[in-house]
This record gives structure tokens, C-alpha cells and sequence, in this order.
């Protein structure tokens, strides 16, 4: 975990919006902090290359999460004409400029809008910063040596915290703020434009990239992160949810030869023994018309899902094995073209939003049949107590209700008698669809039962006009 704490020491901060330089920016963006971090590295003299080797490892983390005061009162700046810094005077045309020193001085329009926080202090915070240990010595000499963020009438006070804090903002693909974030290449670029400024000051760094944030919710979560990699299926044989299982197989065996000799269990799924690891790893889902008057159930895509304790290097692994377009062989069916799809993109098929998934519900309805983990007894645990074992198993809570049936809840999905295929995970277990009511909201991605990992036990939220 590395956190990065910075105190405006004057109780406001001076930082004009990219946008409208009359508005003031809060809370800071996290490239403003990149950019800070940048300066001070050279202002100390850019002393060896253990501090640039940590601020290009910086660059390369997943945006942070930020705690600020976000009720601080935003004060807009009228315009105001400022002599520029003094300079040397020069005779034009062999005539002399009598004129006092300061009336000499040109003046430039400036703009000075302030954030005044009832907390002056923001915390940056990256919750899984792998390799940080290596770092950490350079990090703390160039944090430490912060003088302002922003404007330089806004001093500040910068360590590294040891103790996580609550965010106040959360990267999300979908969210009510957008913010600046560095991302890998923004060190040369600022370096670059340090030097082009010299020849010509009117030149500016690039915008970089933007963030969605919003508030964090307090609901449970289940334990796999909502940030998933889709990617599209293109061309090929018309494919329905109801041939998950062998896709599924198609697709893991076409992935792990593009991984290479070298993978970790958490993408794999297996331990180092070849037996199958007991704990959260890498889960494919497919994505298929549903939900909708006129679904029916044509695979779309492939989601592939990553529980929330995976490392940004292993997420980079996966992300690289799907980069493409690539082809996937479906034996005597043919081949299907496989597209990457960017998390920012527009346009693409609503089937391929993830975040449907994701969303926060208390009903939940399953699109693929859940494969229960045991058989259901009599004089035991029955079906409703096996699937609340299969929510707790996942970091939820039990529900206070579960409809068990052979039709899914959700229009379009096959009933649980039409998928097919086999697979030791699943085979000779009930499969049952099933709705599912928590007593509280819930945040999904909500994968249930023992084929979760392989594209079975999918759920979605069950909309209110549905219920």
C-alpha cells in the first residue's frame, strides 16, 4: 500500500481548472501531484537515477484513490494584470526607454481561484502498489521535498502515510468525476516540455488521460473486482449462452498458450503440483443478449475477471494475452475473431458493458444456471443454505430468500436443461436457476456455485419492473 499525504499549509489551495483557469480545481488531480513530484525531482538536481526509476514506476500504477474534503468552498478569481518577473531592458532603435523600471515591465493576465477545505489535508492512496519496497527511498526524498501543489501561494507539507485512510473518491469505469491521472510515458513528456519551454514559455504539457471517480459505496462487494477485460467475438459460428461450457474450455486453453511457459496460479487456476488452487483466481464469463425485449441469448463477448487482490503486473499479463485481434479455433466449428475492447471506448454493443454486473442490488437473478457445491439433503443443508454458503464463499452476505427454478428470471437466458457440455468441475452436480434477495444492497460482480470460475453461476441485478 503507498499512500502520499500533502497538507496545504495555508489552509487553501491556489489551482486553476484546466478548463476555465477562473475556477478553482479540487480536489487536486493526481497528475497535479505527478507533475509536483516531477519539479521537485528537479529541483533537487534529478540526483541519481533511483528517483526517475521511481517516479516512471509511479506513472505505471492503476489511478489512486483520493481522501479530500469534497464540501470545500470553490472560489472563482476575477482577472488580474501582473507584472511579469523582472528582465533585462532593451533599447529599441538606439532610443532610450526613460520610464520607470515598473512601468517598464510588461503585465500578463493571471487568474488566482482557490479551494478553501475545512480538512487541508488530501491523501493519495494506492491500495496494491507492487514493488513499492524498491522505491520507497526515493519516493520519501522526493515527497518530502514538495513546496507547493498548484500555485506557488499554495505550500504544502508531504509524507508518506504507513496507515491506510477511508477514500473519499474511487476510480471507477463509470463515474460522476473525472480527473487527471498520470499514466506510463507522462515522465518524458514532462521532461520534454521543460526543455521546449525554455525556448518558447507558451508551450504546454499534454492533458494526459482522464479518470471517472465517484463517491465509494458502502454496500458489500463480492471478492472480484469490476474492472474486467472484454473482449468481442467477431465472425464465425453463431454461438448461444447455452455452449458456455465448451467456449469456455476453447477459450482458457487459447489463453494460457498465449501466456507462455510462465504463469501464475491466480491466472491459471492450478498450483504448482497441476492441481486446482483453493483460492480466487482468474474467472471467464460470456456475455450474451439478455435482459431486453428482444434478447436472445447470442454470445457477444467474453468477460475476464480478476479477484480484487490481483497485482497490477499480473492484471498487465493478462491484458497483454488479449491484446490483439487474435483467432480463436473452434475445431470443426471454425474459427471466431477475438477483439480486445478498450474499458474507454464508445460505440460497442450493449452486451459487452460489464458494468451491468457490477451495478448495486438487493434481487439478483442468474443469467447462467448456478452448478451447486453440494448435493442438497433431506435432513441437511438444502438447496437455499448450499447457494448462502456460495454467497458468504464470495465475501457477501446470506440471503434472506432464494426462488429456485429451470427458467432464468432473465429474458433471454436459456434454461438450465439447454446448456451442454462437460467439465469435471460441473459434471454430475445439480444445476439450478435461481432469484436471489439480500436483506441489503449488494455490489456484484456475483459469480455463485462451483462453476463460477468457468462462465456458470453468472448473476446480474433483477431490474424492479421484473421482480
Amino acid at each position: 500500500m503507498l499512500a502520499i499525504e500533502v497538507e496545504f499549509l495555508m489552509g487553501r489551495a491556489v489551482i486553476s481548472q484546466v478548463m476555465d483557469r477562473t475556477q478553482a480545481e479540487w480536489p487536486p488531480h493526481p497528475q497535479r501531484l505527478f507533475s509536483a513530484l516531477v519539479a521537485a525531482y528537479g529541483e533537487l538536481g534529478e540526483q541519481g537515477d533511483n528517483q526517475e526509476q521511481a517516479l516512471r514506476w509511479l506513472e505505471g500504477l492503476p489511478p489512486p484513490e483520493i481522501k479530500a474534503d469534497l464540501s470545500a468552498s470553490l472560489r472563482s478569481s476575477p482577472s488580474y494584470f501582473v507584472p511579469v518577473n523582472d528582465e533585462v531592458t532593451k533599447a529599441v532603435k538606439d532610443k532610450n526607454d526613460f520610464r520607470h523600471v515598473l512601468d517598464r515591465r510588461t503585465r500578463q493576465e493571471r487568474f488566482f481561484p482557490a479551494a478553501v477545505p475545512g480538512d487541508p489535508v488530501v491523501v493519495f492512496q494506492w491500495p496494491c502498489a507492487p514493488g513499492l519496497e524498491q522505491h520507497r527511498a526515493a519516493l520519501r526524498g522526493l515527497v518530502e521535498n514538495l513546496t507547493y501543489v498548484g500555485h506557488s501561494s499554495s505550500p504544502v507539507r508531504a509524507c508518506l502515510r504507513e496507515q491506510p485512510v477511508q477514500p473519499s473518491l474511487c476510480p471507477t469505469n463509470q463515474g460522476e468525476i473525472s480527473l487527471r491521472v498520470p499514466s506510463s510515458g507522462r515522465f518524458d513528456r514532462l521532461v520534454t516540455t521543460h526543455e521546449l519551454r525554455e525556448i518558447d514559455e507558451s508551450i504546454q504539457p499534454p492533458l494526459g488521460r482522464f479518470q471517472s471517480y465517484q463517491r465509494p459505496s458502502l454496500v458489500r462487494r463480492s471478492i472480484f473486482s469490476e474492472n474486467a477485460l472484454v473482449v468481442a467475438l467477431e465472425g464465425g459460428p453463431r454461438l448461444g449462452l447455452d455452449s458456455t461450457l465448451p467456449l469456455i474450455q476453447h477459450v482458457r486453453n487459447a489463453l494460457l498458450a498465449r501466456f507462455g511457459s510462465s504463469v501464475s496460479e491466480l491466472l491459471c487456476g492450478h498450483d504448482a503440483e497441476g492441481k486446482m488452487t483453493r483460492q480466487p483466481h482468474l474467472a471467464i464469463l460470456p456475455l450474451g443478449f439478455v435482459d431486453s425485449g428482444h434478447a436472445d441469448g447470442a454470445l457477444k463477448g467474453i468477460a475476464f475477471v480478476l479477484p480484487s487482490t490481483a497485482s497490477t503486473a499480473e492484471r498487465r499479463k493478462l491484458r497483454a494475452a488479449l491484446a490483439g485481434p487474435w483467432q480463436l479455433h473452434l475445431g470443426p466449428l471454425g474459427s471466431m475473431t477475438v477483439r480486445y475492447i478498450d474499458p474507454f471506448s464508445r460505440g460497442e454493443l450493449k452486451a459487452l458493458d460489464f458494468s451491468v454486473y457490477t451495478q448495486e442490488s438487493d434481487v439478483w437473478a442468474s443469467v447462467t444456471p448456478i452448478v451447486l457445491d453440494r448435493h442438497p439433503k433431506k435432513n441437511g443443508a438444502g438447496v437455499e443454505a448450499v447457494i448462502a454458503m456460495a454467497c458468504e464463499r464470495i465475501g457477501l452476505p446470506a440471503p434472506v430468500e432464494v426462488r429456485l427454478g429451470c427458467v432464468s428470471a432473465i429474458s433471454g437466458a436459456p434454461t438450465e436443461r439447454d446448456f451442454h457440455g462437460r467439465s469435471k468441475q460441473v459434471d454430475g452436480k445439480v444445476r439450478r436457476h435461481a432469484v436471489i434477495r439480500f436483506g441489503e444492497r449488494v455490489r456484484g460482480p456475483l459469480m455463485l456455485g462451483a462453476g463460477r470460475f468457468i462462465g456458470l453461476g453468472l448473476c446480474m441485478p433483477l431490474r424492479k419492473s421484473k421482480r
